[in-house]
């Protein structure tokens, strides 16, 4: 579960359920690890795109220590950790899904599905109007971004997502536009 910064972050996603299968940490960011990068100066001389969306990436929180303890504090404590939700404060912390967000799920696994089956100009309709239909899901734009601008003979993605031309919009278009790296991500509550 470690968060890796090529230009952009990657952050991991966790629930916590314990042994009786009970969730007791609702989805959440959940690095345990802090990037190197993160703290690698900026470049001189990169196009200016790019040392854009190096400083973006410079101003995401990293809670990667403080996840890290609360998490072996719970496998310590059980229970009795702080950390560790009642099934009600799980349930009040997880954010409702409205009418959109449902046909945003569905419109992303159908294109996921027509991806797999006939091919990417399929998928690609569908992945666009996932990502009307839930604007702050990251999920959908960056597998539909990556998909666009990662050739099909590549051994690594392509994790900068330029993919405007095909979607309107980028990694760090969106970034930008939700308030910056310092916006990015939902932070754990500890």
């Amino acid at each position: 579960m470690t968060g890796e910064l090529f230009g952009f972050v990657n952050i991991p996603m966790a629930v916590w359920i314990d042994e009786t299968g009970t969730i007791v940490r609702n989805a959440e960011s959940a690095s345990v690890e802090r990037s190197p990068l993160r703290d690698m100066e900026v470049p001189e001389g990169l196009p200016e795109r790019m040392a854009t969306m190096f400083r973006a990436v410079k101003e995401i929180p990293d809670d990667a220590e403080a996840y890290r303890a609360a998490i072996v504090d719970w496998v310590e404590r059980g229970a009795a950790s702080p950390y560790a939700l009642s099934p009600d404060e799980v349930i009040a912390r997880s954010a409702p899904r409205g009418d959109d967000a449902a046909r945003a799920s569905a419109c992303f696994e159908l294109g996921t599905h027509l991806y797999r089956t006939v091919g990417h100009e399929a998928a690609i309709p569908w992945w666009k109007q996932a990502h009307e239909l839930d604007r702050s899901n990251w999920t959908y734009k960056r597998q539909a971004w990556t998909l666009t601008t990662t050739p099909a003979d590549a051994t690594e993605n392509d994790l900068v997502q330029e993919a405007g031309e095909v979607y309107g919009t980028s990694w760090l278009d969106d970034v930008l536009a939700g308030g910056g790296g310092a916006a990015y991500v939902v932070r754990p509550q500890l």
